[in-house]
């Protein structure tokens, strides 16, 4: 159930909410803070203000209680600045202004917006219980309005909580400076706050249909992370073994988190799960861990697998780290210019279940097959799928060596042929990817001229024969209209000192190009552009002869390559 709905509404008629013990601590900061601040500002002028959706999942049937699905963050800042709204009206009460009303104002607010008072008037029975980090901080020194000696022995989230309401007490005060009206005061926080600020409000009635709808709002632009959601089942299955274990399984949770860093938390856990299970797609993942994880042992045993694959994942996205050899380096950085991830779930499988030696041959072999792949602009759903099937064959032994494992690729493998082809005609917009460009370049300069310089290494310069933006003498043999059509192929390419390469100009014609590339080692220049003339002939003519040292140099050493015939 969808609809829109007030702050003032969604605090009343007794309504409690709790954030599940195992979601994130309280992370806002200044800048979100005054973003809140100078938006409900606005409010006089824009009537409303609208701060997004609120998932919530009732707790138990035919209470007004709530588990915060989605929302926390939002709303326990607007918590925190009612807090200071009372906080503000104790202070003018203790300045002797208004004192009685004031007091009464108080009161009146708290049980509104905060929660109702002990009969002693010492504590709270809050309206929102945070985290299992916050909520004793939370209860025990804002809600009471108590100020620490200092910050720096707090946890980060309960410095930023503190922090949030100094931030909030000092704008009411700043506000108010010239106006100490409680009234003014208590309407500013019930009639602009309160019936101002707007949320859409989302009754879920299960874990299922929480994801359902994180799946739709991400569809929709919301930023909503399904990782949260993964890691509060998991938690909610450990949790059932007591307090001890819960803390377990959060220790692992953040190593797990700490590792992977700026690797998408939701995506690792869909690469590994893959990599021992049927294909999954995001929008179906959370559906197939439910079903197979139903137990805290289960649970736990995930967890485990997670935080020792998880070091590795994050250096596939780096070729140097001291995890990879030599070989292995040279194939995972030819990955990374290709910017793929549809095979790790093989590469995970892979590195789990046999000697590295084995892991290492799968490798190369890897990054050979989705070279020529992805230059063939394929489907890299398919791709997926095949290694994901491999992947699963070898976590439950059915494949136990790497060369069962590549012949197993063979569908996606393009052959000679068709390889052949495609690199003949194929284009590379050094503006987006130049180090492929070069990287391509160097392999074709090493096989021709039998050198071993690495591409990250190697001092050349891609040069355009055609120049970039050409100048008039070009248009001969290149009308403008077409000249974009051959800028960026492979055969218009060179590899060029950068000595020589600062000497050439747009304006030169190619036979004074010629005769700076002549005195450069490189091969690629000095004699595969012995032409008299550069036309689109001799551009498709160069990138043919490429095409035939491209296919010999990403080669399969299993899938021999056949002919269609």
């Amino acid at each position: 159930m969808s609809q829109f709905i007030t702050l003032n509404t969604i605090i009343g008629n007794g309504k409690s909410y709790k954030v599940p013990i195992y979601q994130r601590d309280y992370s806002w900061d200044k800048d979100d803070w005054e973003d809140l601040w100078n938006d409900i500002e606005e409010i006089p002028n824009d009537k409303t203000h609208y701060l997004g959706y609120l998932v919530l999942q009732p707790i138990k049937d035919g209470e007004e209680s709530f588990w915060i699905i989605d929302g926390q963050q939002r709303l326990t800042t607007l918590s925190i600045l009612a807090l200071a709204v009372t906080a503000l009206f104790r202070k003018w009460s203790n300045e002797s202004i208004n004192s009685i009303e004031n007091n009464i104002r108080f009161e009146k607010i708290t049980e509104r917006y905060l929660g109702n008072f002990s009969t002693s008037k010492l504590a709270i029975s809050p309206k929102i219980i945070l985290n299992r980090n916050n909520d004793d901080y939370y209860q025990s020194w804002l809600l009471k309005l108590r100020q620490p000696a200092t910050l720096s022995r707090l946890k980060p989230s309960q410095r930023l909580l503190q922090k949030a309401f100094n931030y909030f007490f000092n704008e009411l005060e700043e506000k108010f400076k010239n106006n100490k009206s409680g009234a003014d005061l208590a309407d500013f926080l019930e009639k602009v706050v309160g019936n101002g600020i707007v949320f859409t409000q989302i009754i879920v009635n299960n874990d299922l249909d929480a994801f359902k709808v994180f799946e739709t709002l991400n569809a929709r632009g919301v930023k909503l992370s399904t990782a949260d959601l993964l890691k509060n089942y998991l938690f909610k299955l450990t949790h059932q073994l007591g307090e001890l274990d819960l803390d377990e399984a959060e220790r692992r949770w953040q190593n797990i988190s700490n590792t992977i860093q700026s690797n998408d938390l939701t995506t690792f856990i869909r690469h590994y799960w893959n990599s021992k299970f049927k294909l999954e797609r995001q929008p179906t993942l959370f559906k197939a861990i439910k079903r197979e994880i139903g137990t805290a042992e289960k649970a736990f045993q995930f967890l485990n697998d997670l935080e020792e694959v998880s070091v590795f994942y994050t250096g596939f996205n780096n070729p140097n780290d001291e995890l990879w050899d030599k070989e292995e380096k040279l194939s995972l950085k030819l990955l990374t210019l290709l910017n793929v991830s549809t095979c790790y779930s093989l590469m995970l499988s892979s590195l789990k279940n046999l000697p590295r030696v084995e892991f290492k041959i799968i490798l190369k072999e890897i990054s050979f097959i989705t070279f020529r792949y992805n230059l063939s602009d394929l489907n890299p759903n398919e791709a997926e799928r095949v290694f994901s099937k491999v992947a699963n064959d070898i976590s439950d032994k059915n494949i136990i060596n790497a060369r069962d494992a590549i012949l197993s690729l063979k569908s996606i493998y393009v052959i000679d042929d068709n390889f052949e082809q495609v690199f003949s005609t194929i284009s590379i917009n050094t503006r987006r990817k130049k180090d492929l460009a070069k990287y391509i370049l160097v392999k074709i300069e090493n096989q021709i001229s039998a050198k071993d310089y690495q591409p990250e290494e190697a001092v050349a310069t891609i040069e355009h024969i055609l120049p970039e933006n050409p100048g008039s003498s070009w248009e001969e043999y290149f009308a403008v209209e077409v000249q974009e059509d051959y800028i960026y192929r492979l055969g218009n390419y060179s590899l060029l000192e950068g000595n020589i390469n600062n000497k050439l100009g747009n304006n030169m014609s190619f036979s004074e190009k010629l005769e700076k590339y002549r005195s450069s080692s490189y091969k690629l220049s000095n004699e595969y552009c012995n032409y008299e003339k550069f036309t689109p002939k001799e551009i498709t003519l160069r990138q043919d002869k490429m095409a035939k040292f491209a296919k010999a140099i990403w080669k399969s050493a299993y899938l021999q390559p056949k002919s269609n015939s």
